[in-house]
């Protein structure tokens, strides 16, 4: 793909750019800066007039009539999971890869559930509520309704033990938590 040219529209590191300047043309515009989402239409009209063959997007919206409108277009990274705006069979029709990257913020999304959890675990809500509404009368009471619990020694199930799932799973160990896990589909070892 050396006279390739490539339409970034999601978020990207210096780095991960410099790098694929190496290999290619690049217009970059994500959409965390811009607050642009597009549609089909619209993003057929950049590709067309940037003459890209490689598409790169977050939560942009990719559908037959946009694949039917850049015949040279050949390659659509989707960077999350998630392939719902992205028609992806039309795609194939038309002869265009398209690859998703699955796991990519599992371990945002862990930490995540980790600090849920602590929120609850702590009573962390509750405590800033009883604060911010000047509700600190009795000097004892916090002590006993807004104590909450530790997570060390605790059990802690995980139904699903995929990226995220399992990522979940190293960090409640790291706080000496017990954990079950169950996937139908994850070798049980």
């Amino acid at each position: 793909m050396p006279n390739d040219h490539a339409l970034i529209l999601a978020p990207f590191s210096d780095n991960q750019l410099a790098r694929l300047r190496l290999e290619l043309g690049v217009t970059y515009q994500s959409w965390m800066d811009s607050r642009k989402l597009y549609g089909p239409d619209e993003l057929a009209q950049r590709l067309l007039e940037e003459n890209c063959s490689v598409l790169v997007i977050e939560s942009d919206f990719a559908f037959a009539e946009m694949f039917e409108q850049v015949p040279g277009l050949r390659f659509v990274g989707i960077c999350r999971t998630a392939t719902n705006h992205v028609d992806v069979e039309a795609a194939t029709k038309c002869g265009i890869v398209v690859v998703n990257t699955p796991g990519r913020n599992a371990r945002a999304v862990a930490e995540h559930t980790l600090g849920l959890m602590l929120a609850l675990a702590r009573k962390i809500p509750q405590s800033h509520n009883y604060v911010r509404d000047g509700s600190w009368q009795d000097p004892t009471e916090p002590y006993t309704t807004l104590r909450g619990i530790e997570l060390h020694g605790r059990t802690v199930g995980i139904i699903g033990l995929g990226a995220i799932g399992l990522l979940v799973a190293e960090i409640c160990r790291a706080l000496g938590m017990n954990v079950l896990g169950y996937d139908p589909y994850s070798d049980p070892d």
